[in-house]
Protein backbone atom coordinates (compact mmCIF):
# COMPACT_ATOMS: atom_id res chain seq x y z
CA UNK A 1 0.00 0.00 0.00
CA UNK A 2 1.02 3.55 -1.04
CA UNK A 3 2.01 6.17 1.55
CA UNK A 4 -0.56 9.14 1.51
CA UNK A 5 2.48 11.17 0.57
CA UNK A 6 6.16 11.32 -0.60
CA UNK A 7 9.05 13.79 0.15
CA UNK A 8 11.98 13.92 -0.87
CA UNK A 9 14.06 16.33 0.99
CA UNK A 10 17.52 17.98 1.11
CA UNK A 11 18.68 17.08 -2.56
CA UNK A 12 20.35 18.68 -5.30
CA UNK A 13 18.28 18.73 -8.61
CA UNK A 14 18.94 18.33 -11.96
CA UNK A 15 15.70 19.04 -13.23
CA UNK A 16 15.90 18.02 -16.85
CA UNK A 17 15.22 21.57 -18.12
CA UNK A 18 18.73 22.46 -18.44
CA UNK A 19 18.66 24.70 -15.67
CA UNK A 20 21.94 24.45 -13.59
CA UNK A 21 21.76 22.32 -10.42
CA UNK A 22 19.39 23.55 -7.28
CA UNK A 23 19.37 22.35 -3.93
CA UNK A 24 18.77 21.67 -1.22
CA UNK A 25 15.48 21.17 -1.91
CA UNK A 26 12.47 19.18 -1.23
CA UNK A 27 10.20 17.57 -3.74
CA UNK A 28 6.76 16.64 -2.91
CA UNK A 29 5.03 13.61 -4.78
CA UNK A 30 1.26 13.04 -4.39
CA UNK A 31 -0.79 10.11 -6.03
CA UNK A 32 2.33 9.97 -8.45
CA UNK A 33 2.46 13.06 -9.50
CA UNK A 34 4.55 15.86 -8.06
CA UNK A 35 3.08 18.44 -6.21
CA UNK A 36 5.66 20.63 -5.52
CA UNK A 37 9.41 21.84 -6.02
CA UNK A 38 10.68 23.97 -2.87
CA UNK A 39 13.58 25.05 -0.96
CA UNK A 40 11.99 23.47 2.21
CA UNK A 41 8.54 21.46 2.81
CA UNK A 42 6.77 20.49 6.05
CA UNK A 43 5.93 17.04 5.68
CA UNK A 44 2.61 15.98 5.50
CA UNK A 45 0.47 13.71 8.13
CA UNK A 46 1.58 9.89 7.15
CA UNK A 47 4.25 10.70 4.53
CA UNK A 48 6.95 8.79 3.43
CA UNK A 49 10.56 10.71 3.62
CA UNK A 50 13.03 10.42 1.42
CA UNK A 51 16.56 11.68 2.04
CA UNK A 52 17.96 12.90 -0.03
CA UNK A 53 21.56 14.67 1.41
CA UNK A 54 24.17 14.67 -0.31
CA UNK A 55 22.23 12.89 -3.03
CA UNK A 56 21.48 14.41 -6.63
CA UNK A 57 17.93 13.74 -8.09
CA UNK A 58 16.94 13.11 -12.06
CA UNK A 59 14.20 12.89 -13.90
CA UNK A 60 13.40 8.93 -14.59
CA UNK A 61 15.65 7.63 -17.98
CA UNK A 62 13.74 6.25 -21.31
CA UNK A 63 15.31 4.10 -23.55
CA UNK A 64 13.71 4.57 -27.35
CA UNK A 65 14.41 1.80 -28.96
CA UNK A 66 14.43 -1.60 -27.34
CA UNK A 67 13.03 -4.83 -27.82
CA UNK A 68 12.38 -6.14 -24.20
CA UNK A 69 8.44 -7.59 -24.18
CA UNK A 70 9.16 -10.93 -24.83
CA UNK A 71 11.15 -11.37 -22.30
CA UNK A 72 9.77 -8.97 -19.61
CA UNK A 73 9.74 -10.74 -16.97
CA UNK A 74 13.59 -10.93 -16.60
CA UNK A 75 13.64 -7.50 -18.71
CA UNK A 76 11.51 -5.04 -16.42
CA UNK A 77 13.65 -5.22 -13.22
CA UNK A 78 16.67 -4.43 -14.64
CA UNK A 79 15.48 -1.65 -16.78
CA UNK A 80 13.95 -0.64 -13.59
CA UNK A 81 16.91 -0.71 -11.36
CA UNK A 82 19.08 1.11 -13.74
CA UNK A 83 16.58 4.21 -13.56
CA UNK A 84 14.88 3.20 -16.92
CA UNK A 85 10.89 4.17 -16.25
CA UNK A 86 9.98 4.39 -19.89
CA UNK A 87 10.41 2.96 -23.37
CA UNK A 88 9.18 3.18 -26.48
CA UNK A 89 9.24 -0.74 -27.80
CA UNK A 90 10.38 -1.11 -31.16
CA UNK A 91 9.37 -4.83 -32.20
CA UNK A 92 9.14 -8.33 -30.76
CA UNK A 93 9.87 -12.15 -32.71
CA UNK A 94 6.21 -13.18 -31.87
CA UNK A 95 3.15 -14.06 -33.48
CA UNK A 96 1.16 -10.62 -32.65
CA UNK A 97 3.52 -8.47 -31.23
CA UNK A 98 1.10 -5.77 -30.75
CA UNK A 99 -1.15 -8.26 -28.76
CA UNK A 100 1.53 -8.92 -26.46
CA UNK A 101 2.42 -5.44 -26.25
CA UNK A 102 -0.98 -3.92 -25.32
CA UNK A 103 -1.56 -6.87 -22.85
CA UNK A 104 1.83 -5.52 -20.57
CA UNK A 105 1.11 -2.18 -20.83
CA UNK A 106 -2.21 -2.79 -19.41
CA UNK A 107 -0.66 -4.88 -16.70
CA UNK A 108 1.84 -2.10 -15.93
CA UNK A 109 -0.79 0.71 -15.90
CA UNK A 110 -3.07 -1.23 -13.89
CA UNK A 111 -0.68 -2.54 -11.37
CA UNK A 112 -0.71 -5.91 -12.12
CA UNK A 113 2.90 -5.91 -13.28
CA UNK A 114 5.86 -3.98 -12.11
CA UNK A 115 7.53 -2.27 -15.25
CA UNK A 116 8.71 0.87 -16.81
CA UNK A 117 5.97 3.07 -18.92
CA UNK A 118 5.58 1.77 -22.36
CA UNK A 119 5.16 3.23 -25.85
CA UNK A 120 4.57 0.53 -28.89
CA UNK A 121 4.64 -0.38 -32.76
CA UNK A 122 3.53 -3.69 -32.58
CA UNK A 123 5.06 -5.55 -35.41
CA UNK A 124 7.44 -3.90 -38.07
CA UNK A 125 6.54 -2.98 -41.76
CA UNK A 126 9.06 -4.98 -44.17
CA UNK A 127 9.46 -6.27 -47.53
CA UNK A 128 7.65 -9.22 -48.86
CA UNK A 129 10.36 -11.14 -47.08
CA UNK A 130 11.04 -10.03 -44.04
CA UNK A 131 14.24 -9.76 -42.02
CA UNK A 132 12.52 -11.01 -38.44
CA UNK A 133 9.77 -13.15 -37.73
CA UNK A 134 6.59 -11.09 -36.78
CA UNK A 135 7.02 -8.80 -39.33
CA UNK A 136 4.08 -7.63 -41.54
CA UNK A 137 5.11 -8.71 -45.17
CA UNK A 138 4.44 -5.71 -47.27
CA UNK A 139 5.01 -5.99 -51.07
CA UNK A 140 2.95 -2.91 -52.20
CA UNK A 141 1.40 0.33 -51.62
CA UNK A 142 -2.28 -1.08 -51.05
CA UNK A 143 -0.41 -3.45 -48.80
CA UNK A 144 1.45 -0.33 -47.10
CA UNK A 145 -2.00 1.39 -46.26
CA UNK A 146 -4.04 -1.43 -45.11
CA UNK A 147 -1.19 -2.20 -42.38
CA UNK A 148 -0.95 1.24 -41.37
CA UNK A 149 -4.71 1.37 -41.12
CA UNK A 150 -5.05 -1.51 -39.32
CA UNK A 151 -2.43 -0.70 -36.72
CA UNK A 152 -4.10 2.65 -36.18
CA UNK A 153 -7.17 1.08 -35.54
CA UNK A 154 -6.01 -1.39 -32.85
CA UNK A 155 -4.29 0.95 -30.62
CA UNK A 156 -0.31 1.16 -32.00
CA UNK A 157 1.39 4.33 -31.01
CA UNK A 158 3.32 4.48 -34.02
CA UNK A 159 4.91 2.51 -37.05
CA UNK A 160 8.48 1.43 -37.86
CA UNK A 161 9.46 0.90 -41.33
CA UNK A 162 12.07 -1.57 -42.02
CA UNK A 163 15.14 -2.17 -44.72
CA UNK A 164 12.87 -4.30 -47.64
CA UNK A 165 10.32 -2.34 -47.84
CA UNK A 166 9.87 -1.34 -51.85
CA UNK A 167 9.69 2.35 -52.66
CA UNK A 168 6.68 2.52 -53.40
CA UNK A 169 4.69 0.69 -50.39
CA UNK A 170 6.95 3.72 -48.28
CA UNK A 171 5.57 6.24 -49.67
CA UNK A 172 2.23 5.09 -49.15
CA UNK A 173 2.51 4.23 -45.67
CA UNK A 174 3.93 7.44 -45.05
CA UNK A 175 1.41 9.55 -46.79
CA UNK A 176 -1.50 6.84 -44.84
CA UNK A 177 0.48 7.58 -41.59
CA UNK A 178 0.43 11.35 -42.01
CA UNK A 179 -3.50 11.47 -43.00
CA UNK A 180 -4.19 9.42 -39.99
CA UNK A 181 -1.65 11.42 -37.91
CA UNK A 182 0.44 8.87 -36.44
CA UNK A 183 4.12 9.26 -36.27
CA UNK A 184 5.95 6.57 -38.38
CA UNK A 185 9.40 5.43 -37.31
CA UNK A 186 12.46 3.14 -37.58
CA UNK A 187 14.88 2.34 -40.22
CA UNK A 188 15.56 3.99 -44.13
CA UNK A 189 14.50 0.94 -46.17
CA UNK A 190 17.45 0.12 -48.49
CA UNK A 191 15.53 1.58 -52.04
CA UNK A 192 14.53 5.02 -50.28
CA UNK A 193 17.65 7.85 -49.23
CA UNK A 194 17.79 9.66 -46.05
CA UNK A 195 16.87 12.64 -47.75
CA UNK A 196 13.46 11.45 -49.12
CA UNK A 197 12.59 9.66 -45.65
CA UNK A 198 13.11 13.60 -43.93
CA UNK A 199 10.59 14.89 -46.43
CA UNK A 200 8.24 12.15 -46.19
CA UNK A 201 7.80 12.77 -42.73
CA UNK A 202 9.59 10.09 -40.77
CA UNK A 203 9.64 11.11 -37.31
CA UNK A 204 13.02 9.21 -36.43
CA UNK A 205 15.32 7.14 -37.89
CA UNK A 206 17.23 4.59 -35.76
CA UNK A 207 21.02 3.12 -36.04
CA UNK A 208 21.95 6.11 -38.62
CA UNK A 209 20.44 4.02 -40.72
CA UNK A 210 20.95 5.34 -44.53
CA UNK A 211 23.35 8.26 -43.32
CA UNK A 212 26.34 6.67 -44.14
CA UNK A 213 25.50 6.02 -47.57
CA UNK A 214 24.25 9.20 -48.13
CA UNK A 215 27.43 10.67 -46.91
CA UNK A 216 30.09 8.27 -48.19
CA UNK A 217 32.84 10.09 -50.64
CA UNK A 218 32.65 6.44 -52.64
CA UNK A 219 29.92 6.76 -55.28
CA UNK A 220 30.34 3.29 -55.99
CA UNK A 221 28.78 2.04 -52.74
CA UNK A 222 24.96 2.69 -53.86
CA UNK A 223 25.47 0.49 -56.48
CA UNK A 224 26.52 -2.05 -54.48
CA UNK A 225 24.26 -2.05 -51.71
CA UNK A 226 21.24 -2.22 -54.50
CA UNK A 227 23.46 -5.38 -55.68
CA UNK A 228 23.46 -7.03 -52.36
CA UNK A 229 19.94 -6.19 -52.27
CA UNK A 230 18.68 -7.82 -55.57
CA UNK A 231 20.14 -11.61 -53.54
CA UNK A 232 18.06 -10.92 -50.87
CA UNK A 233 15.23 -13.72 -52.25
CA UNK A 234 17.98 -16.03 -52.98
CA UNK A 235 20.40 -15.78 -50.66
CA UNK A 236 19.53 -13.96 -47.79
CA UNK A 237 22.73 -14.87 -45.48
CA UNK A 238 25.08 -13.86 -48.96
CA UNK A 239 23.19 -10.71 -49.26
CA UNK A 240 23.31 -9.88 -45.53
CA UNK A 241 26.97 -10.20 -45.26
CA UNK A 242 27.04 -7.58 -48.45
CA UNK A 243 24.88 -5.11 -47.39
CA UNK A 244 27.12 -5.19 -43.84
CA UNK A 245 30.28 -4.78 -45.56
CA UNK A 246 29.15 -2.30 -48.03
CA UNK A 247 27.87 0.01 -45.12
CA UNK A 248 30.85 -0.78 -43.18
CA UNK A 249 32.62 0.76 -46.32
CA UNK A 250 30.51 3.88 -46.33
CA UNK A 251 31.37 4.32 -42.62
CA UNK A 252 34.75 4.06 -43.23
CA UNK A 253 34.72 7.04 -45.72
CA UNK A 254 32.33 9.19 -43.96
CA UNK A 255 32.42 12.95 -45.36
CA UNK A 256 30.85 15.43 -43.42
CA UNK A 257 30.78 18.21 -45.65
CA UNK A 258 28.71 15.32 -48.45
CA UNK A 259 26.06 15.06 -45.12
CA UNK A 260 26.24 19.09 -44.06
CA UNK A 261 22.56 20.02 -46.61
CA UNK A 262 21.09 16.91 -45.20
CA UNK A 263 21.77 17.61 -41.48
CA UNK A 264 20.08 20.57 -42.06
CA UNK A 265 16.94 19.60 -43.74
CA UNK A 266 17.02 17.07 -40.46
CA UNK A 267 17.06 20.29 -38.57
CA UNK A 268 14.01 21.67 -40.61
CA UNK A 269 11.79 18.79 -40.76
CA UNK A 270 12.23 17.92 -37.35
CA UNK A 271 13.61 14.29 -38.08
CA UNK A 272 14.85 13.01 -34.51
CA UNK A 273 18.30 10.46 -34.29
CA UNK A 274 18.16 7.41 -32.26
CA UNK A 275 21.72 6.10 -33.02
CA UNK A 276 22.09 3.41 -30.33
CA UNK A 277 25.99 4.08 -30.30
CA UNK A 278 26.84 1.06 -28.45
CA UNK A 279 24.97 -1.42 -30.95
CA UNK A 280 26.77 -0.06 -34.00
CA UNK A 281 29.48 -2.47 -33.81
CA UNK A 282 32.41 -2.06 -36.39
CA UNK A 283 31.01 1.37 -37.31
CA UNK A 284 30.81 2.94 -34.20
CA UNK A 285 34.10 5.62 -34.73
CA UNK A 286 32.35 6.53 -37.72
CA UNK A 287 29.26 6.75 -35.34
CA UNK A 288 30.55 9.12 -32.44
CA UNK A 289 31.72 11.34 -35.47
CA UNK A 290 28.27 11.48 -37.28
CA UNK A 291 26.55 11.81 -33.92
CA UNK A 292 28.72 14.64 -32.98
CA UNK A 293 28.15 16.59 -36.57
CA UNK A 294 24.51 16.05 -36.22
CA UNK A 295 24.23 17.47 -32.56
CA UNK A 296 26.57 20.17 -33.49
CA UNK A 297 23.71 21.03 -36.25
CA UNK A 298 20.91 20.82 -33.85
CA UNK A 299 19.16 17.22 -34.42
CA UNK A 300 17.61 16.13 -31.72
CA UNK A 301 19.22 13.35 -30.39
CA UNK A 302 17.65 10.16 -28.54
CA UNK A 303 19.31 7.78 -26.24
CA UNK A 304 18.29 4.14 -27.58
CA UNK A 305 19.95 0.70 -27.33
CA UNK A 306 18.63 -2.10 -28.83
CA UNK A 307 17.76 -3.60 -25.38
CA UNK A 308 16.73 -7.20 -25.52
CA UNK A 309 19.02 -7.82 -28.83
CA UNK A 310 22.15 -9.93 -28.09
CA UNK A 311 24.63 -7.76 -26.25
CA UNK A 312 22.90 -4.90 -25.26
CA UNK A 313 21.47 -5.41 -21.85
CA UNK A 314 18.19 -4.09 -20.38
CA UNK A 315 19.16 -1.02 -18.70
CA UNK A 316 22.78 -1.37 -18.22
CA UNK A 317 23.02 -0.21 -22.03
CA UNK A 318 21.53 2.78 -21.57
CA UNK A 319 24.12 4.15 -19.57
CA UNK A 320 26.73 2.80 -21.45
CA UNK A 321 24.88 5.00 -24.59
CA UNK A 322 24.76 8.57 -22.15
CA UNK A 323 28.84 7.73 -22.24
CA UNK A 324 29.12 7.49 -25.38
CA UNK A 325 27.15 10.27 -26.34
CA UNK A 326 29.23 12.39 -24.73
CA UNK A 327 32.48 10.83 -26.15
CA UNK A 328 30.76 12.45 -29.36
CA UNK A 329 30.60 15.71 -28.26
CA UNK A 330 27.31 16.39 -26.18
CA UNK A 331 27.41 17.20 -22.55
CA UNK A 332 26.70 15.11 -19.75
CA UNK A 333 23.41 17.28 -19.16
CA UNK A 334 22.61 17.02 -23.30
CA UNK A 335 23.41 13.53 -22.88
CA UNK A 336 21.19 12.81 -20.00
CA UNK A 337 18.72 14.82 -22.07
CA UNK A 338 18.90 12.76 -24.75
CA UNK A 339 17.27 9.71 -22.17
CA UNK A 340 14.80 12.80 -20.54
CA UNK A 341 13.76 15.44 -21.97
CA UNK A 342 14.22 14.85 -25.33
CA UNK A 343 12.30 11.52 -24.81
CA UNK A 344 9.00 13.33 -23.87
CA UNK A 345 9.76 16.14 -26.44
CA UNK A 346 9.61 13.61 -29.26
CA UNK A 347 6.33 11.86 -27.67
CA UNK A 348 4.23 14.93 -27.55
CA UNK A 349 4.18 14.66 -23.55
CA UNK A 350 6.67 17.21 -22.64
CA UNK A 351 3.98 18.32 -19.59
CA UNK A 352 3.70 14.97 -18.75
CA UNK A 353 7.56 13.43 -18.44
CA UNK A 354 11.01 14.17 -18.95
CA UNK A 355 11.65 16.84 -16.55
CA UNK A 356 11.10 17.35 -12.59
CA UNK A 357 8.00 20.00 -12.44
CA UNK A 358 4.95 20.75 -10.42
CA UNK A 359 2.26 18.40 -12.33
CA UNK A 360 4.69 16.17 -14.05
CA UNK A 361 4.73 12.41 -13.25
CA UNK A 362 6.82 11.24 -10.58
CA UNK A 363 9.33 9.56 -12.39
CA UNK A 364 12.73 9.89 -10.78
CA UNK A 365 16.09 8.43 -9.68
CA UNK A 366 18.04 9.57 -7.04
CA UNK A 367 22.08 9.08 -7.39
CA UNK A 368 24.88 8.73 -5.10
CA UNK A 369 27.07 11.96 -7.07
CA UNK A 370 26.31 14.35 -9.97
CA UNK A 371 26.21 13.25 -13.44
CA UNK A 372 26.78 16.63 -14.57
CA UNK A 373 30.80 15.89 -13.34
CA UNK A 374 31.02 12.75 -14.84
CA UNK A 375 27.84 10.73 -16.54
CA UNK A 376 28.77 7.76 -15.44
CA UNK A 377 27.65 8.96 -12.36
CA UNK A 378 24.20 7.64 -13.60
CA UNK A 379 24.85 4.18 -12.65
CA UNK A 380 25.00 4.88 -9.24
CA UNK A 381 21.88 4.76 -7.94
CA UNK A 382 20.33 5.12 -4.70
CA UNK A 383 16.66 4.98 -5.55
CA UNK A 384 14.36 4.91 -7.89
CA UNK A 385 10.73 6.51 -7.90
CA UNK A 386 8.11 5.02 -10.30
CA UNK A 387 4.58 6.97 -10.49
CA UNK A 388 5.43 8.18 -6.60
CA UNK A 389 6.46 5.01 -5.44
CA UNK A 390 9.79 4.26 -3.80
CA UNK A 391 10.82 1.06 -5.61
CA UNK A 392 12.65 -2.18 -3.74
CA UNK A 393 16.37 -1.98 -3.14
CA UNK A 394 17.74 -3.12 -7.06
CA UNK A 395 19.29 -5.94 -7.30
Amino acid sequence: MLAAALLIVNVTLIDGTGAPPAGPRSVLIRNGRIVSVDAAAQPPRGAEILDGSGKFLIPGLWDMHTHVLADAGNAFPKLLAAGVTGIRNMHEQTADALGLAMRLRAEVEQGERLGPRIVLNGPILDGPLPTYDGSLAIGDAPAGRRAVRTLRARGADFIKVYDLLPRDAYFAIAGEARKLRLPFAGHVPIWVTAEEAARAGQRSIEHLSGIFEACTADGNLDRQLKQAMNLWPIARAVSAQQMHETVRKAAATYDGSICAPLFRLFVEKRVWQCPTLCMLGAVQSAGLQVVGQLHRTGVGILAGTDAGNRGSEPGDSLHRELELLVEAGLTPLEALQSATRNAAWFLGKQKEWGTIEKGRAADLVLLEANPLEDIRNTRRIAAVVLRGRVLPSHP
